[in-house]
Order: C-alpha cells, then sequence, then structure tokens
C-alpha cells in the first residue's frame, strides 16, 4: 500500500521543526529547568492535543482536515495541531512528534475492581452525568478485588502496521495502557462517593483506611505488572505539566524513568489534618514508584503544601490561581518547581494585554527566587477569537519572564 502523501508531508515538517535549533533549545531549558541548572524562566501554554474537541474546533475548523475517521484522522490531528502551535504560540513547549496510541483491551464493567462502574446518564448530547458509586456499604468492601495488567498485544502490532502503511517509520511510537493512573483517593471517590467519604473519614476511620490500602496496593501491584510487561515509557509519561525531560537511556523501560502524575482533587473538602491522615500516606507509595512526581491540583493547596511537600521524588507542584503563590514558595524544598498558574478564565474571556501582564508581573514577584515556570492551562473554550487570546499571554509572558531574569 502507498504512504499516504499528505500525512508524509504533515510529518516531515514536524519533524524537520523538532530538529531546528529553537526546539533543541526549548528541550534544553526544560531538562535544566527541573534539575535545577538555569535560573531562566520558562513559559508554557498548555493546550490538550490529540483529540478535536471544543478548542480546536474554535481553531481548526472541520474543513481544515482531509481525514474524518480512522486512524488517519488521528494522525492527521496529531500533527496538525503541533505544528499550528508551532506557528503560533510562542512559548517555550517543544513539539515533540511522539504519537501515543491506546492499548488498553476492552473491558468488562466489573473488570478492574470487582465491582461495576456504572453511571447515570440523561442521553442528552453535552448532558451531564453522574457516576454511581459500587461500595453502598462498608460490607461491599469485600466485594473489591486487585486490578489484573492486561495489555492488546494484537492491537499494538495491528496498529503499528498501519501507521507504517500511512507514514512508513518517520514518527516515533508509544502505547498507553494505563487503566488506573496515579491517584489512589480519586478511585476511592469513584468506587464509595464523595458524599460518603466525608461521613466516612468521621464515622469509620479505620474502613476509610482499609479502602485506601486496598486501592492504593492494587495500584502498586498493577504498575509494577505494567512495568514487567514493557508498557511503561518515559518520553510518553510527561504531559502538559512536564513538557519534556530527559532520562538515562536503558533497554527495558523503568517506572523510575518516569514521570508520576500525583492528586487527589476531590479531597479539597477535606482540611489539612484530614488530608495528612487519609490521603498523603497513600500517595507517598505510589510517589516511591517514579522517579520524579509532579503533585496537581487546581484546588487551594496554600496549607496543604506544608504536608505534600514530603512526597518522595517530588519535582513540580501545580500553584493554581486559587493558591498563594509566596507562602507555597517559602514552604516547598529548593528543588521542587513551582508551576505557577494564570487565570485562564480571566486572559480568555475578560483581560486585555495590560491585565495579563500585570498578572505575571505579580505572580513573579511572589515567587520571588524560588524555581518556577509560568504556566496556562485548563484551556477548554475560546473566546471566539480564534486562538488570539492564547498568543497574547504566550508572547506577554515570554516579555515579563525575560525581563524578570534579565
Amino acid at each position: 500500500m502507498p504512504l499516504c502523501p499528505l500525512l508524509t508531508d504533515l510529518a516531515d515538517e514536524l519533524l524537520a521543526l523538532w530538529a531546528s535549533p529553537e526546539q533543541e533549545r526549548r528541550r534544553r531549558l526544560w531538562t535544566d529547568h527541573w534539575a535545577g541548572r538555569t535560573r531562566e524562566l520558562p513559559v508554557a501554554c498548555a493546550m490538550f492535543q490529540g483529540s478535536q474537541d471544543l478548542v480546536w474546533q474554535q481553531i481548526l475548523p472541520e474543513e481544515a482536515f482531509r481525514y474524518k475517521q480512522g486512524l488517519a484522522r488521528t494522525i492527521e490531528i496529531h500533527l496538525r495541531h503541533r505544528l499550528w502551535r508551532a506557528h503560533h504560540i510562542s512559548d517555550d513547549i517543544p513539539q515533540d512528534p511522539l504519537l501515543t496510541l491506546s492499548a488498553l483491551p476492552q473491558m468488562a464493567p466489573d473488570e478492574l475492581w470487582g465491582v461495576p462502574l456504572e453511571y447515570r446518564d440523561p442521553g442528552l448530547a453535552g448532558g451531564a452525568y453522574k457516576p454511581v458509586p459500587p461500595l453502598e456499604n462498608p460490607e461491599d468492601l469485600r466485594r473489591l478485588r486487585f486490578p489484573e495488567f492486561r495489555a492488546d498485544f494484537a492491537h499494538v502490532e495491528r496498529q503499528t502496521e498501519a501507521v507504517c502503511e500511512l507514514v512508513g517509520d518517520r514518527l516515533p511510537l508509544a502505547f498507553h495502557c494505563d487503566a488506573l493512573h496515579n491517584g489512589p483517593f480519586e478511585w476511592a471517590v469513584r468506587l464509595r462517593g464523595m458524599d460518603n467519604l466525608l461521613l466516612d473519614c468521621h464515622d469509620r476511620p479505620q474502613w476509610l483506611h482499609e479502602l485506601m490500602h486496598f486501592i492504593t496496593e492494587g495500584m502498586v501491584r498493577y504498575h509494577r505488572a505494567r512495568e514487567a510487561a514493557g508498557f511503561v515509557c518515559d518520553r510518553s509519561s510527561r504531559h502538559l505539566h512536564t513538557p519534556w525531560d530527559e532520562w538515562p537511556d536503558g533497554d527495558q523501560p523503568r517506572l523510575d524513568h518516569c514521570w508520576g502524575y500525583l492528586h487527589a482533587q476531590s479531597a479539597a473538602s477535606y482540611g489539612p489534618a484530614t488530608y495528612a491522615e487519609f490521603v498523603q500516606p497513600y500517595n507517598l507509595r505510589i510517589a516511591e514508584l517514579f522517579g520524579k512526581v509532579y503533585y496537581h491540583g487546581c484546588e487551594d493547596l496554600t496549607r496543604k503544601a506544608e504536608i505534600i511537600r514530603d512526597l518522595p521524588n517530588l519535582r513540580e507542584f501545580h500553584v493554581s490561581p486559587w493558591s498563594q503563590v509566596s507562602p507555597i514558595a517559602a514552604t516547598l524544598p529548593e528543588h521542587v518547581v513551582m508551576e505557577v498558574h494564570s487565570h485562564p478564565t480571566k486572559v480568555l474571556f475578560l483581560w486585555g494585554e495590560q491585565e495579563m501582564r500585570e498578572e505575571l508581573r505579580r505572580l513573579v514577584r511572589e515567587a520571588g527566587d524560588h524555581l518556577f515556570n509560568l504556566k496556562l492551562c485548563d484551556i477548554q473554550t475560546l473566546n471566539h477569537d480564534g486562538g488570539q487570546a492564547l498568543m497574547t499571554w504566550a508572547r506577554v509572558a515570554k516579555e515579563v519572564a525575560a525581563e524578570a531574569r534579565a
């Protein structure tokens, strides 16, 4: 079967970009940033990539794409998104050509934990849905079983061959095969429900510890099995919040060559003491698996930073617009990078260039001499401007970063 000229041309354009001095500068900048070897201030306008969601529909309308379905569509989206960013957003995120595809098999509703994970869904396009927690009573804990790692090896082989038929061996490939991710508490919420967990930590704390221990032990076993099966990739373990890093070479992929993404955002209503008792010990066990840990939380983490700072291998900490920069800078160890966020709603819908600049300068002042980067994230929709606010923010953030380190 002949290669697809459209996709090979786009792939060659992205690969030429990837080999450019500018992309090399960006990769070196982030690697040095994590290692504390530079005081330069990286800027990241983080956009979800890989699906034609609402934001990308506003930037690249349907008529911009030749392929409407299948793997060719997936590859075209992958390439056009990265090329658009490279040509329009002047931040420091490298445009990695790595194409990540799924190797997860089809799963029965009760396959992961031994209980069904159901949803109430009104069936309306764009409508709300509600997860149904299967652990209705404390004795239901006995119904749980540890998740068993599985991968669809035949699908990996078929996907690899299909990519080669379309673009040859131009694009590096990785296969995602993680059905659990890295947040034990979020699984407790899915299995028990947050309303119940608010009561459980008071009414039956020992039972809640048993639940958290079971979930965490299951996750550790699952990730170790994933590692043993070769479905760990340091390059694809990076994400919106850790745009690039470098790891030691090795034939066998290892978890301690990867970034771990830890979180417990649903525990926002837990105070620091409750968080320290029911969340931190279990996040700690997951953090021990990974070489570097990013901690995410869009909620206010100002007081919880004193607890989270003790996670093993913590290297980056999310400072949302609802957290306070100065107290967190004073709390975190000096080697832990702060990810300091602009307010996305105000940037995208309310502010002009001057207000963006004022906020960025304030964030820089409050961060002081601590290691940090400037971030705009949670970009779910735009103000019908085709991405102009994103472009403005990236340019202004770069100017403020240069000014701060002059």
